[in-house]
């Protein structure tokens, strides 16, 4: 099954689908907004071209989203505003880096920054800073030298959070936005998350990853299985919410993903930087994003979901690497587990409780009651999970030899500020 994905606005003319082929995307999914504000998908079965007129879109959208319009509503009368209405306010924005981790995957940055010269932010206050972590090659510094604008560095260690705390060190904005090679981000993506940060206590705030397209069964099935998505609804994590939250705040894998979250700089200089044991090139292969997450709640501060921050994520097109994505998922989650077991003496036990209610809840209850497609990614996620608390034992080995290790020093190639981002846009599509 192909889905394709659109988005439309409705408080705007709907475009016209008329050249859609619906012989390829017999489904739609349209993320539907309202003044810029995300509120929910509609899903279009299109066995003609008349379920893709504006009139039969229209009633759908309000069939589907009824209650998530009221809500919306509801928040309008309390005072919420939609981005797209406040968006060209007068506002004090704080300076901003954006930190875009990558390796070795020249054709799909470009593609990410070329959606970043596109975002609606005050260039005065806005720093890009492309992190290429132990390049093979220099494919990625030529892709970067497209776009004078954007600062380049080389963080040699290996490693995801290697090159996440190399972009803590070199950062100029008050707020660090992290992001990855892989997406698309929306025009109104830094305005959105950077909002929540004027209420003081937050330190965090993370946002709506929505599939930039669904063109194979790998990518359907990572979205039927979890996705990125985490809802349509604004939340606040605290960490008052323990009362009533057993295990708060350990599942932190609900909060959001590390392709779409900000923080606070000075928040490091009180929790420390990301575990450079935990994460992408490293053997537990995930969760230093979840791994903040927790450690953010758990030193008192507060966590915003801000669906309102919405980027574009191009899933894996291949099964054989999907599978492998959702093994390194539960390898990943353990692993952050096992550090909270063997550092934090204070949620030692519940840390090691919930990874059994978790292994049976998650796993093995899910893989007794249901089959279909999903069960070997599931499968694959327990194989996972048992080799956790293993890889983070040898990836914190690893760890403290590479920062044992005498590196060679880089320097960061500092963007020129341009305020004609469309003139950059042209010139690269002219290459």
């Amino acid at each position: 099954m192909t889905v394709k994905v659109l988005e439309v606005d409705v408080a705007q003319p709907l475009p016209s689908f008329t050249d859609h082929d619906i012989e390829r995307y017999p489904f739609v999914q349209i993320l539907v907004r309202k003044h810029g504000q995300p509120v929910g998908y509609t899903w279009i079965h299109a066995r003609s071209q008349h379920f893709l007129r504006e009139e039969f879109i229209r009633i759908e959208i309000e069939r589907q989203l009824y209650d998530s319009f009221n809500r919306i509503e509801l928040e309008r009368q309390l005072g919420t505003q939609p981005i797209g209405v406040w968006k060209d306010t007068p506002y004090n924005w704080p300076s901003v880096t954006v930190g875009l981790c990558t390796r070795g995957r020249p054709e799909s940055l470009e593609r990410a920054l070329k959606s970043l010269l596109l975002l609606d932010y005050p260039t005065d206050k806005l720093e890009v800073l492309v992190v290429d972590n132990a390049p093979p090659d220099d494919a990625t510094e030529k892709v970067v030298a497209h776009f004078p604008q954007f600062s380049y560095v080389v963080e040699p260690r290996p490693g995801l959070d290697w090159a996440r705390n190399r972009a803590i060190k070199e950062a100029q904005g008050e707020i660090i936005a992290y992001t990855d090679d892989d997406v698309a981000v929306d025009s109104l993506w830094l305005k959105a998350i950077v909002r929540p940060f004027e209420e003081p206590n937050v330190m965090c705030v993370t946002g709506l990853v929505a599939p930039a397209e669904r063109d194979t069964d790998a990518q359907n099935w990572f979205e039927e299985y979890n996705g990125f998505g985490k809802g349509f609804e604004k939340r606040y994590y605290v960490p008052g919410m323990r009362r009533n939250w057993a295990f708060f705040p350990l599942g932190s894998g609900g909060f959001g993903t590390g392709a779409n979250m900000a923080y606070r700089k000075s928040l490091f200089e009180r929790v420390g930087g990301f575990d450079e044991a935990l994460d992408v090139g490293t053997p537990t292969h995930g969760a230093g994003d979840l791994e903040m997450y927790y450690r953010t709640l758990h030193n008192g501060f507060t966590l915003v979901y801000e669906p309102q921050a919405l980027i574009w994520h191009y899933h894996r097109r291949d099964y054989k690497v999907l599978k492998g994505q959702i093994r390194d998922w539960g390898r990943g989650v353990y692993a952050f587990w096992t550090k909270v077991f063997l550092t934090d003496p204070d949620m030692r036990w519940l840390a090691l409780w919930f990874g059994i209610v978790w292994y049976w809840r998650g796993f093995l209850k899910r893989l007794i009651k249901r089959g279909g497609s999903h069960r070997n990614l599931r499968i694959g996620e327990a194989i996972g999970a048992l080799q956790g608390p293993t890889a983070y034992i040898l990836a914190r080995r690893k760890a403290n030899r590479i920062a044992a290790a005498t590196w060679p020093e880089t320097t960061v190639r500092r963007g020129v500020p341009t305020t004609h981002s469309s003139d950059i846009i042209l010139k690269v599509h002219g290459n």
